[in-house]
């Protein structure tokens, strides 16, 4: 049995192949409660800054930087719609099997 075969058939290994309906539920829901909850908090924040701009005191404080993070997050969430668009998050554990079995080949022939 080669190394991959005996890590691929461990226990951890059946998390990949299949989940309980329950596990399936906890997860999702656990996605679902912390993305609206980092939603809530971002909200928060814009609001916030939204407030603290039309106060004469500190106008324009953080125009660049705000700005700057805008561009970046916007970055992040069009790369996050990408990778789930074309299908990235289908398998995310097979890539470190695929490198155990690369790995194992390179060791067959002598690299």
């Amino acid at each position: 049995m080669s190394r991959s075969d005996a890590i691929m058939s461990g226990p951890e290994h059946r998390a990949t192949k299949s989940m309980l309906p329950q596990e399936r539920i906890a997860l999702w829901a656990a996605m679902i409660g912390g993305t609206f909850l980092a939603g809530v908090a971002f909200v928060y924040k814009i609001s916030e800054f939204i407030f603290t701009l039309n106060s004469d005191s500190v106008q324009g404080f953080a125009d660049v930087p705000v700005t700057i993070y805008f561009v970046v997050a916007a970055g992040w969430l069009l790369l996050l719609v990408w990778c789930f668009l074309s299908g990235k998050f289908k398998n995310v554990e097979e890539p470190k099997y695929e490198m155990l079995r690369m790995e194992e080949e390179y060791e067959r022939r002598g690299e």
